[in-house]
């Protein structure tokens, strides 16, 4: 069976990973998308409405699919049925992906569900060989800081921060997150990058590089998976970055925190450091400290000793 010309973006979730799949798109050659191909994952999630809705990857339906399947009749055991099964199924998007949009390549754009990180990336390393996978990285406080925004209609009903953004009680919010939370996010982010502590990806870019620099890092992720056209590469970029700008996407200027539960919440780097007490700085350098380190977004663990006690958030949202 061929290799289907697909290519993989893998993040954290809250890392800019819509926002480089719509700057891709800008591409003549490139379809993004998100397919939630693998993972063997699934949960019913509550959403921000109140409703609930299942979060399954298709490995996971394949897997149920096969039990009824006479596969034997086919020659093959069950494994051999999951992994044919799954390639013809890329297969078949990225056919249909290319027939409707006359594109080349198609990118799709993973943040793995939790503790599935390392899985979806050998799944892929094992399927698909010649695909390329571009890693992409924010600074996990951020991550932190902006999925505990994401998720205040979710799961955080009861805590202080949903009394104070949602409910807009007249508090004052010493602290921000709670223990629970950042062990959450933290483990998260810390496994995406963990996930290519053997295999390197093919190619890495940043959130924060994307901001000072959106059309290199998009020349980065072009020389990954190998367009062929410097023409459409640079009029890519040039198109990505007026499509993508924040003020058009969110309807708001960037740091304008108006819309605590807004998707595109604020577009900033940093923000981080309005909301951590010490105390959330040695339980995150406690579970993620080090790969915090070898990212280079700290050189130690000084950082925590600049924190506040407890923070002073008024009604204003701001931090004195």
């Amino acid at each position: 069976m061929a290799q289907p010309e697909i290519h993989f973006v893998i993040s954290a979730p809250r890392s800019g990973s819509t926002w480089l799949t719509n700057a891709l798109n800008e591409h003549s050659d490139i379809f993004a998308t998100e397919h939630r191909l693998f993972g063997d994952f699934c949960e019913i999630w509550k959403d921000n409405n109140g409703s609930s809705s299942p979060r399954i990857t298709f490995d996971k339906y394949a897997k149920s699919f096969s039990v009824h399947y006479f596969f034997e009749k086919m020659g093959m055991d069950r494994k051999q049925f999951m992994d044919v099964f799954e390639r013809s199924f890329v297969n078949f998007l990225v056919s249909f992906a290319q027939n409707r949009t006359n594109k080349r390549i198609v990118v799709d754009k993973i943040t793995p569900y939790p503790g599935t990180s390392a899985m979806v990336v050998k799944r892929i390393r094992k399927l698909f060989p010649e695909s390329k996978i571009v890693q992409l990285v924010r600074d996990g406080r951020d991550v932190l800081t902006s999925g505990t925004y994401d998720w205040l209609l979710k799961d955080a009903h009861g805590s202080t921060r949903y009394a104070y953004f949602v409910e807009k009680r007249p508090i004052v919010l010493k602290r921000f997150f709670d223990d629970a939370v950042i062990e959450k996010w933290a483990n998260n982010w810390k496994e995406t990058i963990d996930a290519f502590q053997q295999v390197p990806a093919d190619a890495r870019i940043s959130y924060e590089a994307m901001k000072t620099d959106l059309s290199g890092q998009l020349n980065i992720v072009f020389r990954a998976v190998r367009t062929q056209d410097a023409t459409a590469d640079s009029a890519a970029a040039i198109a990505a970055t007026e499509a993508t700008r924040f003020k058009d996407v969110a309807g708001r200027t960037e740091g304008d925190s108006s819309n605590p539960t807004a998707k595109a919440r604020k577009g900033i780097s940093g923000d981080w450091k309005s909301h951590f007490t010490r105390r959330d700085g040695e339980l995150f350098h406690k579970i993620a400290g080090e790969t915090l380190i070898e990212l280079k977004y700290e050189n130690d663990d000084s950082w925590i000793s600049r924190l506040p006690e407890e923070l002073k958030m008024d009604d204003n949202h701001s931090t004195r």
